[in-house]
């Protein structure tokens, strides 16, 4: 009768320790599902890994909002256009059929609306030019984009330009006028660092403040 009590008693502490250990178990999956969640929702604040030799994945405007001088906020809009109408074309291209279904040799290219404080490290206390100008957009080492911007005095105006206007023949038609202030001539690279699909980081070449376009359509 003891030899069955005895036996009773160990299957029981068995059970015991199994519902323990079955419980701690359980305890510690769920301590490391939720481990596993924290890190994703942490990395989801960094760059993202996006293929950038997919150059018409970024078609679109984009916009960096000036918060303390709204009128000197910056858009660049990004198109598909035709090498063949970028004269002595070098540069990042892929083919794809026109409306006719012929093959046609395509870029990234588009309009930076921007001021003249965007390539000065220090300004001298006069008001910044502005423009509107042609860019021609490449693939830059990972996760980043390349905007080619030239342009010279000719081209920089008093008053800011913004869309629709999309020359400055047609911002000076529409009474803006030169900037006289002094002479510019610019043929600079833009570095944008790709966050995400719809964000596109201007990196300073003056250790200045990076600057954060949004896709706005």
């Amino acid at each position: 009768m003891n030899g069955i009590i005895c036996r009773v008693a160990v299957i029981c502490t068995f059970f015991i320790l199994f519902g323990c250990k079955e419980e701690s178990l359980k305890k510690e999956i769920q301590e490391i599902k939720q481990t596993k969640e924290v890190k994703i929702s942490v990395n989801k604040d960094k760059i993202a890994t996006v293929k950038n030799d997919a150059l018409y994945d970024f078609e679109g405007k984009y916009e960096y909002k000036d918060s303390v001088s709204p009128n000197e906020s910056l858009f660049l809009i990004l198109k598909k256009v035709e090498t063949k109408s970028i004269p002595d074309f070098e540069g990042a291209s892929w083919e794809e059929k026109n409306e006719k279904g012929e093959n046609v040799s395509m870029t990234l290219g588009g309009l930076l609306y921007g001021n003249t404080d965007l390539f000065e490290e220090v300004t001298e206390g006069y008001a910044p030019g502005f423009f509107v100008v042609n860019v021609q957009v490449e693939p830059f080492k990972d996760n980043s984009l390349k905007v080619n911007v030239t342009f010279d005095s000719s081209d920089v105006l008093e008053n800011p330009v913004q869309p629709p206007i999309e020359s400055t023949k047609e911002a000076l038609r529409k009474g803006n006028k030169n900037w006289k202030i002094r002479e510019l001539s610019i043929d600079r690279e833009l570095i944008f660092e790709i966050k995400n699909s719809n964000e596109l980081i201007l990196k300073s070449d003056f250790n200045l403040e990076d600057k954060i376009f949004k896709r706005i359509k």
